[in-house]
């Protein structure tokens, strides 16, 4: 099923977004680049040696679905948990280099900064170390950020739950976050990682990627053609009683679902080129949330948030999308193709 997007409500859309504020709840976390090249292998192992000429540190997580908000032009809100220790500290002053606030990013001492150091050289990710803790949260933390989450409902249009597992998203402050959205009928997604969809109920939609929807209905990683993936999405929407779906598909773009009507729409990849999928999933979920609380319909939202995901894939490391940059693109990738395709 076809949705275009007529270029007026592309700007209409993308024009609204600077007036719009989200809330993002979740797993902020820091990603490290040590950059390098690769002349010789290790004596002491059959490994290269990389030769380390420069470092980059980036939002990531959480953190950088609040970055892409921002990019965006979206005021954006971080809740979220760091450790009590040097990488949060680095972790709070990014946010703040970003122009996000960082009142929402609490130090805990029961846990350590996530941090996921990534060694590229030559343009290729030789290999990554993951330093975190993936402790569930104690009932003190859970009462500190559900508490600062309620402050801010009533400053936001949306809240997005960024879910990578490390503690932050319990059970039950999912639960009770997605409850306290339906009381002052704010827009909610979810990036998932528990394959127990059952515990997002109640949300606006959830954006898992192909493995993470198949894993939710119980089948393991594969490739699937398109009407497997669309078996798989209408299985999760009747599960979950999700309004809304959105399953990411790399390479082969997305597909979108609407419970009501039951209507379906599969959009093809908006990348041109494609060198790096880091944070490609936050890129959807807040380009996607935004363009909902701009007053975008799912199939606009959709449509912006592949074009913005297309953008980013084409770049080493996680990255964000101007505003400008998205409209621009937006643009040409809804003008008629030669021939009308």
């Amino acid at each position: 099923m076809e949705h275009a997007v007529t270029h007026a409500r592309l700007h209409h859309i993308i024009g609204r977004l600077p007036r719009r504020a989200v809330l993002v709840v979740g797993d902020a976390m820091l990603d490290e680049y040590l950059w390098g090249e690769v002349n010789r292998i290790s004596p002491e192992a059959p490994v290269p040696v990389v030769e380390v000429q420069s470092q980059t540190l980036k939002l990531g997580g959480a953190a950088n679905v609040a970055g892409n908000l921002a990019s965006l032009g979206v005021t954006a809100h971080l809740v979220s948990l760091c450790g009590a220790d040097a990488n949060g500290e680095r972790l709070r002053g990014l946010l703040q280099e970003n122009g996000l606030a960082a009142e929402g990013l609490f130090s805990s001492r029961e846990r350590r900064t996530t941090l996921k150091t990534r060694i590229i050289a030559h343009h290729q990710q030789i290999v990554r170390a993951d330093h975190e803790s993936r402790a569930p949260l104690s009932e003190d933390e859970h009462a500190l950020l559900l508490n600062h989450v309620k402050s801010l409902l009533g400053e936001v249009d949306g809240v997005i739950l960024s879910d990578y597992a490390k503690g932050t998203l319990s059970p039950g402050l999912v639960q009770a976050v997605l409850g306290l959205c339906r009381e002052h009928e704010l827009y909610s997604a979810v990036d998932p990682k528990t394959h127990d969809f059952a515990v997002y109920r109640g949300a606006s939609i959830v954006t898992p990627n192909l493995k993470e929807a198949l894993a939710a209905v119980g089948l393991p990683p594969q490739k699937c053609p398109e009407d497997r993936v669309q078996q798989v999405g209408w299985q999760i929407v009747e599960r979950g009683g999700f309004p809304f779906l959105l399953v990411t598909l790399g390479e082969q773009g997305m597909a979108v679902f609407q419970a009501q009507g039951r209507k379906y729409q599969h959009l093809r990849t908006a990348a041109r080129e494609v060198f790096d999928v880091t944070g490609a999933g936050d890129t959807v979920i807040s380009t996607f949330t935004a363009a909902s609380c701009a007053g975008a319909t799912p199939f606009e939202a959709a449509f912006l948030a592949n074009v913005a995901a297309g953008m980013t894939v084409a770049e080493l490391g996680t990255a964000t999308v101007d505003r400008k940059d998205l409209l621009a693109r937006s643009l040409e990738e809804s003008a008629p193709r030669p021939g009308g395709g």
